[in-house]
C-alpha cells in the first residue's frame, strides 16, 4: 500500500527537529560583529585567524544588521540574497553562508522549493568546515526528501557522507556541557537520539535506492532503536519488510504505524487505512484473526517486536495440524478408520461412497483389526434412558456421530463428557456439518431393554 507522499518526503514529514539544532541555528553568528547602527563600518572589523574582517562599505554593514534583526525567515532570506548579489565578495562570506543555512533550515519544513538550495548551501559550508554538524544534519534530514525514489549519484554520496558524519559527531555535538539549563538530562539525550534516528533513516533511504535491502532493514531498525517515536519510519520499515516477504515482522511494523500518534506519526487520516490493511494481511497470513489483538497491543507500546515474537503463518499451522493428525492416526487405528471414512464421505464422490461402502454396513466390523470407535458423549436424550446419544469422535467439541435406538438404553454409569465405545450399522449421513447416524448400535457401556436388531453381515469391500 502507498500513501500520496513519496518515500523521502515521508521520512521528513512530521519530524520534530531537536531543541539543540533549533537553538544552534536560530541566529548563526549572532554574537559576532554586533554593534549599533551609528558606529562606523571600519569599527566593525573582527580578528579571525590573524586576519582582520571588514565590511566593504556602510551599505554592507547596514544589510548585515538588517539580517541579524529580521525575525521573519522569508524576509531574512530576501535580505541575504540582496547581500549576496550586491557583495558577492565579502569578508563575511562564511557568516553569511551560516545565515543562509539557518534561514533555509527554518523554511524547509513548509516550503519544499528551498530544500535543494538548503542542501547546496550546506555543501558550500562543508567545504570550509568539513565537520559542521548543522550542515551535516540538514543534508541527512532533507536529502531523502529531495532525492525521492530517483536520486542523483551526487545526492546519494553527499547524503551518505552527511549521515555518517552526524553519527560520528553526535557525541561531540551533544556534550553535557552544552545542555541548556532548562532542559533535563533525559530530554537532552532524547534530542541527540532524534538526530541519530534521522541519520539512520537517511542511510536506509540510500540503501533502498541502491536496492540494498539488508542494509536498509538494519538502518531502519537502528533508527527505531535509538528513537522509537517515529510512526512514519515504522510504516517505511514495514513496507520494506513486506516487499522482502518477511511477513510477521512487517505486520508488527504496520500495527505500530497504524496506532502510534506521537511525533513523526503517520498522518491521522491515513492510520485507519493502515489498520484495515494490517487486519486484512494478518488474516491472510495467519489464516484467521486470532492473535491480531495481541500483536496490536504489543506494537502500541513498542516500536520493535520482542525477541520471541512470532506469528504463525497459515501454511505453518496447516502443516502442524497435518503432522498432529498423522501422529494421531498412527497411534489410533480406530480413529484412522473413522477419519478415512469421513474423508471419503465429505469428498466429491461422497454419496456414491456412502451407497456402495457404508450404508447399512456394520462398522468398524473388525476392519483393520478395529472392533469399536471411541468418542466423547455430547448429549443424551433423555439423560436417564436415552433413545439418542450424540458423540464427538474426531474433536470432543464437535459432534460427528449420532447413535439412535429403537428402545431406550441404560447408560450404566456413563454421562455427558465421558468416553463411549460403540459400533453398529450406519443408517444415514450429512456431509456439512458432518454427521454419521447409526441405527441401534452396540456399546460395552450401554444396556438395551430389548435385544438389538440383527446386524447386516459386513461387505467384502472396506473403506480405504
Amino acid at each position: 500500500m502507498n500513501f500520496c507522499l513519496g518515500r523521502g518526503a515521508r521520512l521528513a514529514a512530521g519530524i520534530t527537529i531537536s531543541a539543540f539544532v533549533l537553538t544552534s541555528l536560530a541566529v548563526a553568528g549572532s554574537g559576532q560583529a554586533q554593534s549599533s547602527a551609528g558606529q562606523q563600518p571600519a569599527a566593525q572589523g573582527a580578528q579571525q585567524g590573524g586576519a582582520q574582517k571588514n565590511y566593504k562599505d556602510r551599505g554592507e554593514y547596514d544589510i548585515y544588521l538588517q539580517v541579524t534583526q529580521a525575525q521573519d525567515p522569508k524576509k531574512r532570506l530576501d535580505l541575504l540574497n540582496q547581500w549576496q548579489t550586491k557583495y558577492p565578495q565579502s569578508d563575511y562570506a562564511q557568516d553569511r553562508l551560516q545565515y543562509f543555512v539557518a534561514t533555509l533550515g527554518q523554511l524547509a519544513p513548509n516550503d519544499q522549493t528551498v530544500r535543494q538550495q538548503l542542501i547546496d548551501r550546506c555543501n558550500d559550508l562543508l567545504k570550509a568546515d568539513a565537520k559542521n554538524f548543522t550542515a551535516l544534519y540538514y543534508i541527512a534530514l532533507w536529502g531523502p526528501a529531495v532525492g525521492g525514489t530517483n536520486p542523483s549519484p551526487d545526492l546519494l554520496s553527499s547524503t551518505d557522507s552527511a549521515a555518517h558524519g552526524v553519527i560520528d559527531g553526535a557525541d561531540a555535538a551533544f556534550p553535557a556541557s552544552k545542555k541548556p539549563a532548562s532542559m533535563s538530562d533525559a530530554d537532552w539525550t532524547k534530542a541527540k537520539n532524534q538526530v541519530l534516528g534521522i541519520a539512520h533513516n537517511a542511510l536506509a533511504w540510500e540503501a533502498t535506492s541502491k536496492k540494498d535491502t539488508a542494509t536498509a532493514e538494519n538502518e531502519y531498525k537502528e533508527s527505531l532503536t535509538v528513537n522509537p517515536e517515529q510512526g512514519n519510519v515504522s510504516y517505511l520499515y514495514g513496507k520494506l519488510l513486506m516487499d522482502d516477504k518477511k511477513y510477521q515482522d512487517a505486520l508488527f511494523q504496520f500495527a505500530r504505524a497504524a496506532q502510534y500518534d506521537g511525533p513523526s506519526a503517520v498522518p491521522a487520516s491515513a492510520r485507519p487505512q493502515l489498520l484495515a490493511y494490517f487486519n486484512k494481511v494478518y488474516g491472510q497470513f495467519h489464516g484467521n484473526a486470532d492473535g491480531a489483538d495481541k500483536v496490536l497491543a504489543e506494537a502500541k507500546t513498542s516500536a520493535l517486536p520482542p525477541a520471541d515474537f512470532k506469528i504463525e503463518g497459515a501454511g505453518d499451522i496447516a502443516k502442524q495440524q497435518a503432522d498432529e493428525l498423522q501422529k494421531r492416526m498412527d497411534a489410533d487405528p480406530a480413529f484412522k478408520l473413522w477419519y478415512t471414512i469421513k474423508t471419503n464421505l465429505t469428498g466429491d464422490q461422497g454419496e456414491k461412497f456412502f451407497t456402495s461402502d457404508v450404508k447399512d454396513t456394520d462398522i468398524p466390523g473388525g476392519a483393520e483389526g478395529v472392533k469399536n470407535f471411541s468418542g466423547t458423549i455430547v448429549s443424551m436424550d433423555p439423560p436417564d434412558k436415552p433413545t439418542k446419544i450424540v458423540v464427538a469422535v474426531e474433536d470432543p467439541t464437535k459432534p460427528d456421530a449420532t447413535l439412535e435406538f429403537t428402545q431406550p438404553v441404560t447408560p450404566n454409569g456413563v454421562k455427558t463428557g465421558d468416553k463411549l465405545e460403540f459400533s453398529g450399522v450406519v443408517d444415514s449421513y450429512t456431509a456439512n456439518p458432518y454427521m454419521l447416524v447409526f441405527k441401534d448400535p452396540t456399546s460395552p457401556s450401554l444396556k438395551s431393554a430389548t435385544p438389538p436388531a440383527p446386524k447386516r453381515a459386513p461387505r467384502r469391500r472396506r473403506p480405504s
